[in-house]
């Protein structure tokens, strides 16, 4: 019995050991599963990002927790044990890492909620917070099974800044499936639709995901006068639970299948 404790002991020594002490996250994606899954001390630093309203999920709670560039010459000196990097803009840095011993993590785009949380797993896994992601991810699949889908699938278009839509295959694609509407952008991936096209041939449902700040010509599209006039019913939601796939994400397709 004696031994058997002490390897019980043992293990959990080297578990804790094993789990990493400095973390830096240089990726807006990556900065919520971080934030969500380590604790606040073990956190050297996450993305410029992290604290904009406009585009994270955990703004609030990243306050304060310093951030970084990703570059070598601010990245280099907080000695990460662990970085995380996304798809985009960090590989000079993550291979100067690796170079040096550092474990990197790179996760790709998350294109449905399958994606989201296999990065959550993936992420929780090289915190050492196994548990935790576990957890994180049966809460993220039961918010989604409990959303009550429209059962007449009207069409919809996510109509962002300068016509911008996400069209099939994308993650507002997958949000909006989730909440039982059929994206009405005419292509898959990422394109444009006109304010003219979008008149001619207008959806159940307009969705839009507006960014506070100060006013800008690209978002007053958002607001033409003819939009008003065509009386196509609107839905706005946070921006910031479209700018990643994460666990925030799941919060766009409950608000639009009300």
């Amino acid at each position: 019995m004696l031994i058997r404790t002490a390897l019980v002991l043992l293990l959990t020594v080297g578990q804790a050991a094993a789990k990493p002490a400095r973390v830096v996250s240089l990726n807006l994606c990556a900065d919520q599963f971080v934030v969500a899954l380590a604790e606040r001390e073990r956190i050297a630093a996450l993305s410029p990002l992290a604290v904009d309203p406009a585009l994270s999920a955990v703004a609030a709670e990243a306050a304060g927790i310093p951030r970084v560039r990703t570059v070598a010459e601010e990245v280099l000196p907080l000695n990460p044990d662990l970085a995380i990097v996304g798809p985009w803009g960090a590989a000079r840095v993550a291979a100067m890492l690796e170079a040096r011993g550092v474990a990197v993590l790179r996760l790709g785009l998350a294109e449905d909620f399958d994606a989201i949380l296999r990065h959550l797993r993936s992420v929780a896994a090289a915190l050492g917070e196994t548990a935790r992601g576990e957890a994180l991810a049966a809460s993220i699949a039961r918010d989604l099974a409990a959303i009550r889908r429209r059962a007449d699938a009207p069409r919809a278009l996510v109509w962002q800044a300068r016509g911008f839509v996400p069209g099939r295959g994308t993650l507002p694609d997958a949000v909006l499936r989730a909440a039982g509407l059929a994206n009405a952008a005419p292509f898959a991936g990422y394109g444009f639709v006109s304010l003219e096209r979008l008149l001619a041939d207008p959806p159940d449902l307009l969705v839009t995901a507006p960014a506070a700040g100060p006013p800008s010509l690209s978002e007053a599209l958002l607001e033409h006068p003819a939009l008003a006039r065509a009386a196509i019913p609107r839905a706005r939601i946070d921006p910031a639970w479209l700018a990643c796939g994460g666990p925030e994400t799941v919060r766009a397709a409950a608000a639009l299948a009300r």
